[in-house]
């Protein structure tokens, strides 16, 4: 519903006043002047309720996937649908979650049954899929005297992937590597291909793809080729939501360095040609199977924009729900843990899960370093700062489960217990290697680098 401004409200007092000095003195142009103004404050209500309400608002953002840090272009196209002139607009859109300021733009008085695109550049957006509410307009009068605020659009859904390193070897994974071809671009999978096992009839119901046409042509009937697949070339992959976890504040907190080097692992595998069943501890348990082709790159993508921090117990059940949940929850013989969490259960049932015969690494998100506030912190929480002491990237190697000290005159990260805890795992079999704030993921995860394996090769 339309109201007066401040502005409106002084013309209907100089109108009372005009009106009621016309009634004292009795001269009939304070009327005149009295009514007159209070014609002005009438008309401008009256077009501020038939131009206003036909305004219409449609919103895009430009990449509509855009990638946390980045800063996207959010573009309004206006459209004045009413025959009459447009009022003036104040263009309001919140950005709950999306980064932290909210977006508002004035626009000019748009023409009858014309359009106008406005745009604006966001600041760095966060992680996560967010739901814009509807935007909102204020509408006033050219002599601002009047003006009504209306929902002039729906609701925007954005999604925002985290951003991941590229990974051309891991750490956690020594025997796998990536090759390229001769033209540099193409990613394959090195080591782990599937090994021929032998021909066999085939059944109805059975793929084609895998038919041995040589043994077809001599036999007469239909065989198939069966492949055995390496050992390890499925991997399941643990996620840590638990929520009492959490330390820092969004984006810059464990749980988001978790969620990115969870993306960079699994981008890897996926490259490398291997399955990856992605399990999220969250409130719900939720698992999701990723295939290595560009549609498991693009699930994974989707599912890591989507996952919260909302478990409410700790990850130690969800380790042993793998192994005595039934089969269906454990496809793999390879299972990575990325935990922002450390406690005696879980590295209890880690080790159980190694004794069961299952292939662990672990992957430890230090939530101390971001408890600190550290003065030559980056302004970016996904990029490293940029005065760092690092050694080699290889120097650093996973059986070492605190890690040496990264930063020339840092304090330790992980606490007495916490490096108890990490070395137990590492003397049953297990591979650990814990991630700081401001660590470089592609450094960190790495097992060696382009940059490190030509300075080796030119000695």
């Amino acid at each position: 519903m339309p109201r007066p401004t401040g502005q409106g409200y002084a013309l209907l007092a100089l109108a009372a006043v005009l009106y009621l000095a016309g009634r004292l003195v009795g001269t009939w142009e304070l009327y005149l002047l009295a009514f007159a103004f209070l014609a002005i404050v009438v008309l401008s209500w009256l077009l501020v309720i038939v131009t206003g309400r036909r305004v219409q608002v449609t919103r895009t953002l430009s990449p509509d996937r855009p990638v946390a840090g980045d800063e996207p272009e959010l573009a309004c196209l206006l459209k004045n649908a009413s025959f009459l002139p447009g009022p003036q607009l104040t263009l309001r859109s919140r950005l709950d979650g999306l980064n932290a300021a909210d977006l508002e733009m004035e626009v000019e008085a748009l023409a009858p049954r014309s359009e106008k695109l406005v745009t604006a550049h966001l600041d760095r957006v966060n992680r996560g899929v967010h739901i814009l509410p509807p935007a909102q307009v204020r509408a006033e009068d050219p002599l601002g005297v009047a003006q009504a605020t209306h929902r002039v659009s729906e609701a925007l859904t954005v999604t925002v992937f985290p951003r991941i390193a590229a990974l051309e070897s891991c750490a956690l994974f020594p025997d796998i590597g990536l090759r390229h071809d001769l033209s540099g671009r193409h990613g394959l999978h090195a080591f782990g291909a599937s090994e021929f096992r032998g021909v066999r009839p085939h059944q109805p119901g059975e793929p084609l793809s895998h038919i041995d046409w040589k043994s077809t042509a001599k036999t007469g009937v239909l065989m198939l080729r069966e492949m055995e697949e390496p050992t390890g070339a499925d991997v399941t992959m643990l996620l840590d939501g638990t929520k009492a976890e959490v330390i820092g504040d969004p984006p810059d907190n464990n749980f988001e360095l978790a969620v990115r080097a969870a993306g960079s692992v699994a981008d890897f595998l996926l490259r490398a040609g291997h399955g990856v069943s992605l399990l999220c501890h969250e409130s719900t348990w939720k698992e999701r199977r990723l295939t290595a082709d560009g549609g498991g790159r693009r699930a994974l993508m989707q599912a890591l924009a989507e996952i919260r921090p909302t478990a409410p117990t700790a990850l130690a059940g969800a380790v042993r729900r793998l192994y005595t949940g039934g089969p269906h929850l454990l496809r793999a013989q390879s299972v990575t843990v990325v935990s922002i969490s450390l406690d005696q259960g879980l590295v209890r049932a880690l080790i159980d899960l190694r004794d069961q015969g299952t292939r662990a690494a672990f992957l430890h998100v230090s939530g101390a370093s971001f408890a600190r506030t550290e003065a030559g912190s980056s302004l970016l929480p996904f990029l490293p700062p940029r005065q760092t002491s690092r050694g080699a990237p290889g120097s650093v190697e996973p059986s070492d489960p605190a890690g040496p000290a990264r930063r020339a005159g840092a304090e330790p990260a992980l606490s007495t217990e916490a490096r108890a805890l990490l070395l137990a795992l590492s003397s049953a079999g297990i591979p650990c290697l814990t991630l700081d704030r401001g660590d470089d993921l592609a450094r960190r995860l790495s097992l060696w680098h382009p940059g490190h394996r030509s300075r080796a090769s030119a000695l």
